[in-house]
């Protein structure tokens, strides 16, 4: 009986590496809207992991890899008959710069900058250490929350080696957090704007909130009836 199911196995072991032979993958196909990825050299990075037969082919080892291509987001892999692969692909969408050199996606995945015609200069610039991409993306999202109201956003926001926030809004407005954390502080820094002038705000250069429980404020031109490198305590000015 042993031998009958061993035999069996065997005899259709055989079958499916005789018809692999015969259904080689020719073919492949890759589908979606690109901005960024360029087809060509996408399938130039896939082509060595296409090995197989047109029916044995793992699909699923496929996509995992081809998320590891730069600028793929979701992938799905497809068989149609009789030996063609179709890889269909939706592209990452970046939200923001990261560093100079690449971008960062909103799942904060951080993938290099195509060498297209493709502008992303209007995307704000994030930086920070390895690892932290995903701490630096959250916090641009809260901060851009906090400073809606006052109409701008965040366009540069830094995190150091040694874990201190700089940013700069669309304002012009330089902030220092240093390690406290921005989102707390920012409160703190929308508490003393209603205590100035309109035409004051918008002189305001810089304000240094490293202090647990005041601020310093630089401006750019001086307004009336302040002192130079003024600073204030508390939250109030």
């Amino acid at each position: 009986m042993m031998l009958g199911v061993l035999g069996g196995i065997y005899e259709r072991d055989a079958a499916i590496r005789a018809f692999d032979r015969w259904t080689p993958i020719r073919y492949v196909r890759i589908e979606g809207a690109f901005e960024g990825l360029e087809p060509q050299q996408f399938e130039a990075a896939i082509r060595p992991m296409v090995q197989g037969s047109f029916l044995t082919t793992s699909l699923a080892s496929l996509e995992i890899a081809a998320r590891e291509v730069p600028w793929v987001g979701d992938v799905t892999v497809s068989r149609v008959w009789p030996d063609t692969l179709v890889f269909t692909i939706e592209e990452l969408d970046p939200v923001a710069r990261w560093g100079d050199r690449q971008l960062i996606s909103s799942t904060a995945k951080v993938f290099n900058r195509p060498v297209s015609k493709v502008d992303f200069d209007h995307l704000p610039v994030l930086k920070g250490p390895v690892g932290r991409e995903r701490e630096v993306l959250a916090m641009q999202g809260q901060l851009d929350q906090k400073f809606a109201a006052t109409g701008t956003h965040v366009v540069k926001l830094s995190l150091s080696e040694r874990l201190a926030w700089t940013a700069t809004l669309a304002s012009g407005l330089e902030i220092t957090y240093g390690n406290l954390s921005p989102a707390e502080s920012t409160e703190r820094l929308l508490e003393l704007l209603p205590h100035l002038q309109e035409q004051h705000q918008a002189e305001i250069k810089t304000v240094d909130l490293r202090y647990p429980r005041g601020f310093a404020i630089s401006w750019k031109a001086q307004p009336a009836g302040t002192v130079p490198g003024s600073s204030a305590s508390d939250g109030h000015g």
